[in-house]
């Protein structure tokens, strides 16, 4: 059921959470109504009113948090994979500056940065690492420890390179708990049970047009935040998960590199023959 939603457009998921919301809102009120036969007078929807307005305010700040709460996670998702792509360009260039005594580490990161795209981001959505990017991972760093540095200029970029790598690893590690994060139970719970128990305040109004008209709103009020939560709950699943795009885009950015690093070497090369 989760998949299904996730993989649905856009607009199908809000007719489901929004069409559920108005049958539940709708239910919660005429169908209570008309179960326990009440015949409320305006003094009772006055005071059902006042109810409704201190149980609206918890369970809007229970719902304000729980939304505040998910986008964060997304966010944070979302930067994680920023700066993961920014330490893999920041990794090779490193490796490019070192020189050719490091083209085995550097076919190595372009292997590693590939897995993450093919093999790795699908597992996300199910909160899974791919065990293909671990074997990657080891390859590199086994590629990175056969460098010997032969000076102190070798020493120096080795040790940023490798410093660059540790980051990569940790930013490969926040981005595997954050496809696992997601909002508690418990607050679903206590979420969905205080809408409806606020809905359930205007069984007290009159079965009127403009009574349903502001059921309907709350109704669709409730379930337009509750959709929003849903969306973003999963950065990895739905329509508007953090994309791979740019990590994917960081091969053909390697490759580039090399060739300005070709060129340098031609340039000086040259320089040297005349």
């Amino acid at each position: 059921m989760i998949d299904f939603f996730y993989n649905s457009p856009l607009w199908l998921a809000m007719i489901l959470v929004l069409g559920l919301s108005l049958a539940v809102g709708l239910a919660s009120s005429f169908g209570l109504r008309k179960l326990l036969r009440m015949r409320s007078t305006e003094d009772d929807a006055v005071h059902a009113v006042s109810l409704m307005q201190v149980v609206a305010a918890y369970i809007g700040i229970l719902i304000a948090f729980a939304g505040v709460q998910v986008w964060q996670d997304f966010t944070d998702a979302q930067n994680s994979a920023h700066r993961e792509a920014a330490a893999a360009a920041q990794l090779y260039r490193d490796l490019a500056t070192y020189g050719s005594e490091s083209m085995q580490a550097r076919t190595a990161l372009k292997k590693y940065i590939a897995s993450i795209v093919k093999d790795e981001w699908p597992l996300l959505s199910k909160g899974k690492s791919s065990p293909r990017t671990d074997l990657a991972l080891f390859n590199l760093y086994d590629a990175m420890g056969q460098i010997r540095p032969r000076d102190e200029r070798d020493s120096t970029i080795y040790g940023t390179a490798f410093s660059n790598l540790n980051d990569l690893v940790a930013l490969r590690r926040d981005r595997i708990i954050h496809s696992e994060s997601e909002m508690p139970l418990i607050l679903w719970i206590v979420g969905l049970v205080g809408s409806v128990l606020l809905v359930s305040y205007t069984a007290t109004f009159r079965p009127n047009r403009t009574n349903v008209v502001m059921i309907s709103g709350i109704s669709l009020a409730l379930g337009l935040m509750f959709l929003f939560i849903l969306i973003v709950d999963r950065p990895y699943m739905g329509q508007f998960r953090v994309s791979s795009a740019e990590l994917a885009g960081m091969i053909g950015r390697f490759e580039q590199i090399d060739r300005m690093v070709q060129d340098r070497e031609r340039t000086r090369g040259a320089t040297v023959a005349t």
